[in-house]
C-alpha cells in the first residue's frame, strides 16, 4: 500500500488487555473446563499533514482469543477480531470499514518427549474480504508493517496452514528447527462497479531454526526464519510480494536485584512485482531493551526503549523511537499493567530518501496486490504520543 502523508504524523494507541483463565485443579482431566480466553481492546490512529489537508488513518480493535487445552499432548486455539478502521480527511471521514475479520483454528499436538510438535490450522474466511469502492482506501491504508496497525486484513479468504517443528538439546545448547506452509482460495477482494474482483493469495512455505543456551546468569536465543511465496493472481494479473528473511537475537539477565531484556530483529524482502513496476526490496531493522525493577515486594517498574529503521532500495524510508514505562501491579487475581509511551520519528520519500518539512497532504496511488503486503511511503515528519493500559484477570 501507499502511505499519504504530509508534514507532521501523531499517533495515540489506547490498550486494554483482559485475560481470563478458567483453569481446572491439576489432578482434573483436560478440556473445555481449562479454556483461556483473551481479550484486547485498543485504539490505533496515526495523523499525516496540517489543517485542512490533515489526513488521519484510526483503527479501533477487539481480538480474542481462545485456548483450548484437550489432553497433555493436544490443544486447540481459535483467533478472531472485531475491527473498525477509518480513513478521514479534515474532520470528515473518506472511508470506512467496519466488521468481524477472518478466524483462525489452529490445532497442535506434541509427539514423544515433546520434541516433535505437529500444527494444523486453517483460516475460514468470517471477515469482510469483500470490499466495496468507498471501503477500498480504509481497507488498504492498515496494511503496513513499520506502523504496525493491531488488524492488518479484514479477510483473506479460505486457506489451509500445516507444519512441523523439532527441538534437541545439545549440550548446552537448545536447538529447533521448523517447516510450514499456507495454502489459499480464490476470493473476492474488492467490488468495482458492481463487478467481483477476484485474487487469489500466493502459497507461503516457511523455514525456521533456531538456538538457546545459558550465558552466565542470563539467557541468549537466535532465530533465522525464510519465508518463500508463490505468485499472488488478481483476475489475470500476476504480482509477487517478495521473499522475505527475519533474524532476530535476544538476551535476558539479572543485574542488581533487575532483570534486563535486550531484543533486535532484522526483516530483509527481496524484489517483487506490484502493479506498474518492480516492488522494490525493503528491509525493516529493530533493536529493543527493558528492564524489569521490583517496587516494594509485589509492584514491577518496566521502563522500555526501541529503535526502528527502515529501507527501501537501500534508500531510507523511514525511523521510529518508542520510549515506554509499565508497571505490573497485582491486585488479587487481577494484574494490571498500566502503560505509558511516546514515540517520534520520520518517514521519507520512497522514491529518493528526503524528507518534506512543508506543503499538503500528498495523495498517491495504491501501486499494491489487494492484500497490501508490499508498503512504500511518500515524506513525512511525524511524533508521536501513546498510552496503553492493560489489565489481566486470573479465575
Amino acid at each position: 500500500m501507499t502511505i499519504s502523508a504530509g508534514v507532521s504524523r501523531s499517533r495515540l494507541v489506547g490498550g486494554l488487555l483482559l485475560l481470563a483463565c478458567i483453569a481446572a485443579p491439576a489432578a482434573r482431566a483436560q478440556g473445555l473446563a481449562e479454556t483461556s480466553v483473551i481479550v484486547q481492546p485498543t485504539f490505533t490512529s496515526f495523523t499525516f499533514g496540517a489543517g485542512a489537508g490533515k489526513r488521519t488513518v484510526q483503527q479501533t480493535a477487539l481480538p480474542i482469543v481462545f485456548g483450548i487445552p484437550i489432553s497433555e499432548r493436544f490443544s486447540i486455539d481459535v483467533t478472531t477480531a472485531y475491527a473498525t478502521s477509518e480513513v478521514s480527511v479534515g474532520d470528515s471521514a473518506t472511508s470506512t470499514i467496519t466488521g468481524l475479520t477472518d478466524t483462525q483454528i489452529r490445532a497442535n499436538f506434541r509427539a514423544g518427549s515433546d520434541q516433535l510438535v505437529f500444527t494444523v490450522g486453517i483460516n475460514l474466511p468470517t471477515g469482510q474480504y469483500s470490499v466495496p469502492e468507498e471501503q477500498q482506501e480504509a481497507a488498504g491504508q492498515i496494511g503496513n508493517d513499520f506502523l504496525n496497525y493491531p488488524i492488518s486484513s479484514m479477510g483473506n479468504g479460505f486457506a489451509g496452514t500445516g507444519g512441523v517443528a523439532y527441538a534437541v538439546p545439545v549440550g548446552v545448547w537448545n536447538f529447533g528447527a521448523g517447516a510450514s506452509m499456507r495454502k489459499s482460495t480464490q476470493f473476492a477482494a474488492f467490488t468495482v462497479a458492481s463487478n467481483d474482483f477476484r485474487f487469489t493469495p500466493a502459497d507461503e512455505y516457511r523455514l525456521r531454526v533456531s538456538a538457546d543456551r545459558p550465558a552466565g546468569d542470563g539467557q541468549v536465543n537466535f532465530g533465522l526464519t525464510y519465508s518463500a511465496f508463490g505468485e499472488d493472481f488478481a483476475d489475470t494479473t500476476t504480482y509477487s510480494t517478495g521473499d522475505r528473511f527475519i533474524a532476530s537475537g535476544g538476551w535476558s539477565f539479572p543485574f542488581r536485584g533487575s532483570d534486563v531484556f535486550l531484543s533486535a530483529w532484522n526483516l530483509y524482502r527481496l524484489e517483487g512485482e506490484q502493479l506498474g513496476g518492480p516492488a522494490l526490496p525493503e528491509n525493516v531493522f529493530n533493536v529493543a531493551g527493558s528492564v524489569s525493577i521490583p517496587v516494594g515486594t509485589r509492584v514491577l517498574l518496566q521502563p522500555s526503549a526501541e529503535v526502528r529503521l527502515w529501507q527501501v532500495d537501500g534508500a531510507r524510508a523511514g525511523n521510529l523511537i518508542n520510549l515506554g514505562a509499565r508497571m505490573r501491579i497485582p491486585a488479587r487475581r487481577l494484574v494490571l499493567y498500566p502503560q505509558l509511551g511516546y514515540s517520534v520519528g520520520s518517514i521519507y520519500s520512497a522514491v529518493d530518501g528526503s524528507s518534506t518539512d512543508g506543503g499538503p497532504v500528498s495523495d498517491a496511488a495504491v501501486d499494491a496486490p489487494p492484500c497490501g503486503r508490499t508498503v512504500s511511503a511518500a515524506a513525512a515528519k511525524p511524533d508521536a504520543a501513546r498510552t496503553e493500559w492493560a489489565a489481566i484477570a486470573s479465575v
